[in-house]
């Protein structure tokens, strides 16, 4: 980090671009959904303020989105590459690097992951992601996508044709609320909301949406829900805003949206009628002793229940 913000410094972003790529095959899409831990931890937001380490990896990003960095000679090894996402992406780009013929096998119909179906384009636009993808083609990287492990090919009819095989299938499935009810018609994955929203999908989720979690996901998924029309949102977390891991640029602009917050409450049930959603039924929370993450454990406060529309 200290090197390219040096580099930087000095006019030097071409530079600068080279010596990040040299660890990170994305940085003008991590340069703009990255949560910036190492800012926290800048000596210099002490006196003036934290370096923008995050920003300035994005500047030299897009000072200079044609760099392809230079490959070392084929060796005569082919690998292949399970999945299109950021995992796979880099494995690809690494290898190709080292003198490897790569080739991914995408189930989707383009690459990118969960940086593509899972992060909203008000937060990273598909055109950046399509560029940096562009270059990892560059550098001798095959992409085959539409094509599914199980259903095209298997592991084994892989390792018959390549040298090694690298799997990067993803964590896409979505966690459920885990209360009464949470199967019900109209109980949404925010992972599920996401992609469909991000593949183009009609998605109508209705006037009144409640969201329960407070990371990242949550935040895209009200802020979401906000641009597709809902007019009611609420966003439900079982602990304070102190707690929420979500960034507090995402948690300030959602409120800027209009998201209502609800915070110490968890859901007991979905209240469904004729199968359909109807309401969630809620209880209150006090924060007892740290848990192991180091955050206060939410504790029930009983008789505390209560339903939103």
């Amino acid at each position: 980090v200290q090197g390219y913000v040096g580099l930087i410094a000095n006019g030097k972003e071409r530079e600068a671009l080279e010596l990040i790529k040299k660890d990170n095959p994305l940085p003008a899409s991590i340069g703009r959904v990255c949560p910036h831990p190492c800012e926290e931890k800048c000596r210099r937001k002490h006196l003036e303020g934290a370096v923008s380490i995050c920003a300035l990896k994005r500047f030299a990003a897009d000072s200079y989105m044609d760099y392809v960095p230079e490959c070392e000679e084929l060796n005569g090894k082919k690998i292949a590459v399970v999945g299109g996402g950021p995992a796979g992406l880099s494995c690809a780009y690494f290898l190709a690097l080292k003198g490897y013929k790569v080739k991914i096998f995408e189930a989707q119909s383009h690459c990118g992951g969960m940086l593509r179906y899972g992060i909203p384009a008000y937060r990273l636009p598909k055109n950046i992601l399509d560029e940096e993808i562009d270059v990892i083609k560059k550098t001798g990287v095959e992409i085959i996508c539409n094509t599914a492990l199980g259903k095209d090919f298997t592991v084994e009819s892989l390792q018959k044709e390549f040298d090694a095989v690298f799997l990067a299938t993803g964590a896409w499935r979505s966690t459920k609320l885990g209360c009464d009810g949470d199967s019900s018609d109209g109980v949404v994955g925010g992972i599920d909301m996401l992609y469909r929203v991000a593949n183009g999908e009609k998605v109508d989720l209705g006037k009144k949406v409640a969201v329960v979690g407070g990371g990242n996901t949550a935040i895209d998924a009200v802020r979401t829900a906000v641009r597709l029309g809902a007019e009611n949102v609420t966003l439900i977390y079982r602990r304070t805003e102190a707690e929420m891991p979500a960034e507090i640029e995402e948690i300030r602009d959602a409120k800027a949206e209009g998201v209502e917050f609800k915070f110490l409450v968890s859901p007991l049930e979905v209240v469904s009628e004729n199968g359909k959603v109807k309401a969630v039924r809620l209880q209150k929370m006090e924060l007892g002793e740290p848990d192991a993450s180091g955050r206060r454990s939410p504790q029930v406060v009983e008789g505390s229940e209560f339903e939103i529309e």
